[in-house]
C-alpha cells in the first residue's frame, strides 16, 4: 500500500512535469517572434563592457568547485591582487566556452524578443558586498507571475540523451536563486548537435548550499586575518608548474612569478 509520503512525492513530480511543459511551450513560441535588434544589441554592448574590465573578487563558479579544486589561498589572493585572465585556460576549454557563449547568447536574445526579460537581466554580473562575491546568472526572466533564474548549458548528443539532470548547472542555479532571493529556477540544456533542448526545474532548497556559505564565511575570516597579520592560507599546489597551478588565475600572485602581485585598484 502506497504511503502518504509516496503520494506527496508523486504529486510533486507531476507538478514539476507540468511546470516543465508550460515553460517549454513558452520557450517554443519565442522562435516565431521577430528580432528586436535594438534591445538585443544593447545587451551585447553591456556584456562587452563587463568582459573588458578587470575581474575583482570571488566568483560563484570558484566557490562551487569540488573539494579537490577549491583553494582558500586562491580566493583570498583574488580580493587583493590582479588575476591572469584567460591566458591560463587550455585551448580545448577555450573552444568549449566559446561554443557555450554562442548558445547562451541565442537564448538571451530570444528571451528579450519575447519580453521575458530585459538586457540588464541577461548575463550581467551582480555583486554581493557581504562576501565580495560576483555572480552572473545567464538570465533572469518572468513567465506568467513567476520570476526564474535560468542557467543555460550545452551538451553533445550522447550526454544530452543519457543524462536526465545537470548536477553542476542545478547547483549553480540554486546558488543564484538563493543570492537573488528568487525561489524558482531552471537549467536549460541544449543539444549542440541538433538544437533540441530540455528544461530541468530546480527546487529551492537552501540546505544544499550550507557547505558553500561556510566557504564564503571562511574566506572572509582569512581576508581579515591577512589585513591584520599579512598572513595567507597555505598553498594546496606542490609548485607553480603543477597542472592545477598552471590553470589557476592567481598563480602569478601566489608564487610571485610572471606579473607577480599587482594590487587591485578598488
Amino acid at each position: 500500500m502506497a504511503s502518504l509520503r509516496d503520494g506527496i512525492i508523486k504529486g510533486e513530480g507531476k507538478l514539476e512535469s507540468t511546470e516543465n511543459l508550460l515553460i517549454e511551450q513558452k520557450l517554443n513560441k519565442l522562435f516565431y517572434i521577430q528580432p528586436d535588434y535594438n534591445r538585443e544589441i544593447l545587451m551585447l554592448k553591456e556584456q562587452a563592457k563587463l568582459k573588458s574590465s578587470d575581474r575583482y573578487g570571488l566568483h560563484a563558479s570558484a566557490i562551487l568547485a569540488s573539494d579537490n579544486k577549491f583553494c582558500y589561498r586562491e580566493q583570498v589572493l583574488s580580493l587583493f591582487y590582479k588575476q591572469v585572465q584567460g591566458d591560463n585556460i587550455p585551448i580545448g576549454l577555450k573552444r568549449i566556452f566559446e561554443e557555450g557563449n554562442f548558445v547562451g547568447e541565442k537564448w538571451q536574445r530570444l528571451f528579450i524578443r519575447g519580453k521575458l526579460g530585459d538586457y540588464c537581466d541577461m548575463d550581467i554580473s551582480r555583486f554581493n558586498e557581504k562576501y565580495d562575491l560576483s555572480f552572473t546568472p545567464d538570465a533572469i526572466i518572468t513567465i506568467g507571475k513567476h520570476k526564474y533564474i535560468v542557467e543555460i548549458k550545452s551538451q553533445n548528443t550522447f550526454t544530452f540523451k543519457k543524462q536526465k539532470g545537470h548536477p553542476s548547472g542545478e547547483l549553480q542555479c540554486l546558488f543564484y536563486m538563493h543570492l537573488e532571493g528568487i525561489k524558482k529556477g531552471f537549467v536549460l540544456v541544449e543539444d549542440k548537435n541538433c538544437q533540441e533542448y530540455k528544461v530541468i526545474t530546480v527546487k529551492y532548497d537552501p540546505t544544499k548550499l550550507e557547505k558553500y556559505i561556510d566557504r564564503l564565511e571562511m574566506v572572509q575570516s582569512y581576508k581579515n586575518k591577512f589585513i591584520a597579520k599579512k598572513k595567507m592560507p597555505k598553498r594546496i599546489c606542490s609548485g607553480s608548474k603543477c597542472k592545477r597551478a598552471e590553470e589557476c588565475s592567481m598563480r602569478d600572485a601566489c608564487f610571485n612569478i610572471g606579473i607577480g602581485r599587482v594590487k587591485l585598484d578598488v
